[in-house]
């Protein structure tokens, strides 16, 4: 009888080992990892971002072989129509990429989850604390963007930044010196070098429709920084509008790119891709961009290019600061499945594992810390790590991104509008304006 009870004790003992040596604690961390047991694991992805592709999600499954990921890539274009119907078929994929306005609105509609206790657990490598690895002034600028638009709440890690975006002028230095120009560093030099370019026969400067605003944005940071920065909830109360001097003077100064032939006459409806078609061509000579898309560039530029970048100038004389920081943030769908497997896969994207693995994230700008960069790359990349390091605008410092809604009609159709002289600056801030209100 004692034998008996001794066997059964024992193989008691020996089922709560082996269920303690396959647990996950709450981050999904231990000698076991997400997805590592005996059954598969399907995570559905949706991105806009190219720099997270296939081959990224296959060296992510060859790292955790009980993961099966689906991936799919829609244009930034086509991103709010697509994400809006799979939330009304309740069918959001476990990872998806998101912006500013969207990511807001997927907060306040509770579609993400809370990623607060995972950020303070262990990164992909398991070698430091995953909130740890990231430039502290990029997760800031994530948990920033959170706060002003849904005010003082728990928590406002609910996405992740993925490369620190920064934005800067890419050009060719066997233009300049053809020309005779030098990088500007004063808004003055710079308007006189799209004189140069212009009566040259170049088209001086980039746009495209999804980017379209990112001009009046950088000008607002300039004209509006002192008023914002004095009253950051002006627009909340009502000190501010749409209709203010600094708000109407960056809209004017845009307008005034366009009138003046710097802007590319098919800008409004051009997208991305044909941007890069016209600068590799020779017809575009300064393209205002992000580092994540560059590879198109890199890899189809004629080899009497001699490539170069540097820093917008401020246009009101004041220290710029860069459109991005956290632009593109990774999320995990609240009614995932396999919320654990998800985190994974999130702490794989924002990890030294990917960002030194994959050949197309090599003129990214990872946001990580410590991460190596060679010499000849680096000074290349100069003009967007000197972009970063004054800092960044909010994305909602002039809230055109509070709300998907408002983000789309500033960009596809009030802009529009305002450049092709169909409505003024007067009546592009009425309209922005009352939309706001309606969104308070």
């Amino acid at each position: 009888m004692n034998r008996k009870l001794l066997m059964m004790l024992t193989a008691v003992v020996l089922m709560i080992v082996l269920a303690g040596c396959g647990a996950n604690d709450k981050n999904g961390n231990n000698s076991s990892e997400a997805g590592t047991g005996d059954e598969n694991v399907t995570l559905r992805v949706l991105s806009t971002n190219p720099l997270v592709s296939e081959e990224s999600m296959q060296l992510f499954m060859d790292q955790n072989p009980n993961i099966k990921v689906t991936y799919e890539y829609v244009p930034s274009s086509d991103y709010s129509a697509k994400f809006a119907a799979l939330a009304a078929s309740n069918a959001i994929p476990d990872v998806i990429w998101t912006q500013a306005g969207y990511y807001t609105d997927q907060i306040k509609q509770n579609l993400l989850l809370d990623l607060s206790e995972e950020l303070n657990g262990q990164n992909y490598e398991g070698d430091a604390v995953w909130s740890e690895t990231f430039v502290p002034a990029l997760l800031e600028n994530s948990r920033g963007t959170v706060k002003k638009a849904l005010g003082e709440r728990d928590s406002y890690d609910y996405g992740v930044p993925f490369t620190m975006t920064t934005i800067a002028v890419l050009y060719d230095k066997s233009v300049y010196e053809q020309l005779g120009l030098e990088e500007p560093t004063s808004w003055e030099q710079f308007m006189s070098n799209n004189e140069a370019l212009k009566a040259a026969g170049y088209t001086p400067l980039s746009m495209h429709n999804n980017w379209i605003d990112w001009y009046p944005r950088l000008f607002w940071d300039q004209y509006c920084r002192a008023d914002l920065e004095s009253n950051p909830n002006a627009f909340d109360e009502g000190a501010m509008t749409f209709s203010s001097e600094c708000v109407q003077q960056g809209l004017t100064s845009f307008k005034e790119l366009w009138d003046k032939g710097y802007l590319p006459e098919n800008g409004i409806t051009a997208d991305l891709e044909t941007m890069q078609q016209m600068f590799v061509q020779g017809k575009l000579a300064q393209f205002l961009i992000a580092p994540d898309k560059l590879e198109y560039i890199m890899n189809n530029a004629p080899d009497n290019m001699s490539l170069a970048t540097y820093a917008l100038p401020g246009i009101a004389g004041i220290p710029s600061r860069s459109l991005g920081g956290s632009s593109n943030v990774f999320a995990v769908s609240a009614s995932s499945e396999h919320p654990e497997e998800a985190v994974q896969l999130l702490k794989f994207l924002t990890s030294k594992t990917h960002f030194t693995g994959i050949e197309a994230l090599k003129y990214s700008n990872s946001g990580l810390v410590n991460l190596e960069v060679e010499p000849e790359l680096a000074q290349f990349l100069a003009g967007f790590t000197n972009a970063a390091a004054g800092g960044f605008s909010p994305d909602i410092l002039v809230p055109t991104n509070i709300t998907t809604e408002i983000n789309t009609a500033f960009k596809t159709d009030l802009l529009p509008r305002y450049l092709m002289g169909r409505i003024d600056a007067n009546e592009l801030g009425e309209q922005l304006q009352a939309m706001y209100e309606q969104a308070k």
